[in-house]
């Protein structure tokens, strides 16, 4: 079904999926590689990561199935991908038809809302040592695969932050 309603991508490191302020209505299913929503910050100069999806994870377009206003931030390949592109009107029209659809939208949904608690959870954290500390322990796939600039555009802190922090962990 998902190769029957769906558009294949290939995107590039930095290539955009998703230019902020498009009135596609997608979501992007990531079948390989890392792509991430980045807000970009004219005032710091530096770029924000807001959230990655890694294979089998997926970003929208829009804050949430039903939303007509675009989302904030580009959707950008962070390593060459194979992205699947299915449109909204299409999760819409078989959601309600077939089951198999639904549990999909859920499992994406559920999958990116756990991620984002757990940034939340992180950007609680005042101290950018402790944030990167906390995120090292609770998110062990994400570091595995970022890069420290990465990491440091996810986290808000600075690469020399991330390397003073990792002389403390055994």
């Amino acid at each position: 079904w998902l190769l029957d309603h769906t558009t294949y991508h290939q995107v590039s490191t930095r290539g955009v999926l998703y230019q902020e302020g498009s009135r596609e209505k997608n979501v992007y299913i990531v079948c390989g590689g890392l792509i991430a929503r980045i807000y970009e910050n004219d005032a710091s100069e530096t770029d924000k990561i807001f959230s990655v999806a890694l294979p089998g994870m997926a970003l929208t377009t829009t804050e949430h199935l039903y939303s007509d206003r675009p989302s904030q931030g580009h959707i950008v390949g962070i390593r060459p991908s194979h992205i699947l592109a299915l449109p909204y009107e299409t999760v819409h029209k078989y959601k309600k038809k077939d089951a198999k659809v639904a549990v999909l939208v859920d499992v994406l949904h559920n999958k990116k809302k756990k991620q984002l608690v757990q940034l939340r959870r992180l950007s609680l954290i005042q101290n950018p040592s402790e944030r990167y500390l906390s995120f090292y322990k609770h998110m062990p796939t994400l570091r595995a695969i970022l890069s420290q600039r990465e990491i440091a555009m996810l986290l808000s802190i600075s690469r020399s932050t991330i390397q003073r922090a990792n002389r403390r962990i055994p």
